[in-house]
């Protein structure tokens, strides 16, 4: 099983079912994915968790591209997380849970 910590906002977002998808690098972990899997999503602050399963994995080589596809995602500074480096490195992934 793989945990992902999320702020808390993002975390309400996710256990009340209203964010449907979850973006990051596709870095080595992310790699590891595949539909089915169950992953625990941790709220940062006060360690609450809730589980979900996977449906579907998108990949893109950039943030932009993946925020065409999924414009709700899109953040306003998705670089305070991560650096375009890394971004050029990894390239990223919209993992949509059911």
């Amino acid at each position: 099983m793989i945990k992902m910590r999320l702020h808390p906002g993002p975390f309400e977002r996710i256990k009340s079912g209203a964010k449907k998808v979850e973006c990051r690098l596709y870095d080595e972990k992310r790699r590891q994915l595949a539909v089915g899997d169950r992953i625990t999503f941790q709220n940062r602050e006060d360690c609450a968790e809730v589980e979900r399963v996977v449906a579907a994995l998108h990949t893109f080589s950039d943030f932009a591209s993946m925020f065409e596809q999924f414009p709700e995602e899109r953040i306003s500074n998705v670089y305070q997380y991560y650096t375009p480096e890394d971004e050029k490195k990894y390239g990223v992934i919209a993992i949509q849970r059911r």
